[in-house]
Parts: C-alpha cells; sequence; structure tokens
C-alpha cells in the first residue's frame, strides 16, 4: 500500500507542476495577445489553476497517510516542518488563486495579486521538494 501511496503522491506532484507550468504559459501568452486574449486561451487558465490544485490535494491526502503510516506522526525535523510550511502556503495560494478566478468575469484578466503569486508559489514548489529529499533520504 505504501508504494501505491507513493506512486498516488509522484502524480499529484506530476499533475501539480504541469498545472502550475501551464497557467504560467497561458498568462504569458495572454499578455502577448497584444488585446483581449482569445477565449480558447482565457478557458485553459481554469483547467490548468484546477489541475495544480487537485494535484496539490493529492500530496497532501498521500503525503499525510505516508506520514503517519511509515513514520507514526513524529516529529522529523526543522527542514519537514519547513517543508510543511511551504506546502500550506501553496495550497493557501492555489485556493486564493481558485476564489480570485471564480470572483473574476469570464474573459478578464486575474487580478494582479494573484499574477504575483504565481512565481513565489513556484519557488515555494522548488523549496518543498528540496526539502523533501532532504528529509527522506
Amino acid at each position: 500500500m505504501l508504494t501505491f501511496m507513493k506512486i498516488l503522491h509522484l502524480f499529484g506532484l506530476m499533475l501539480g507542476a504541469g498545472g502550475g507550468l501551464g497557467s504560467m504559459m497561458v498568462g504569458i501568452q495572454a499578455k502577448r495577445a497584444g488585446g483581449p486574449p482569445p477565449p480558447a486561451l482565457l478557458a485553459l487558465r481554469k483547467n490548468f489553476a484546477l489541475a495544480a490544485l487537485i494535484g496539490v490535494l493529492l500530496l497532501w491526502a498521500t503525503g499525510l497517510w505516508m506520514w503517519l503510516v511509515d513514520y507514526g506522526g513524529a516529529w522529523l525535523g526543522t527542514a519537514f516542518a519547513v517543508k510543511i510550511a511551504a506546502a500550506v502556503l501553496i495550497l493557501a495560494i492555489l485556493v486564493a488563486a481558485r476564489i480570485a478566478m471564480a470572483r473574476t468575469a469570464p474573459g478578464s484578466p486575474p487580478p494582479a495579486f494573484i499574477q504575483r503569486l504565481g512565481p513565489v508559489s513556484g519557488l515555494l514548489s522548488y523549496i518543498a521538494v528540496a526539502l523533501a529529499v532532504i528529509v527522506f533520504t
């Protein structure tokens, strides 16, 4: 069962990363459009954001399961705590983006704060993965 959870965990990592990178690419193309971005491009924004959110939720579900089952919920050190803090911030950014996009009129760009938080979530993702490698090797 642990192997299956690890597979799902890596799938969540790929889904989250793919959604984040896709969202970034859509944003870049939307800025290059030189006018209102094509509706098909804007439709992708929500799809990529949803993929990223599902991926991160899958990471949380499988990660917590593995931590409780394999480590008994034990304290794994400061690096693990910082990794969890980064993961909490990533989840908060994704939820805030989802709420903001739901409140934004179709065809309009996301709020400026969401555009600024995108790169922050990417950096936090790198930190979380690096700390996971440190903690679990």
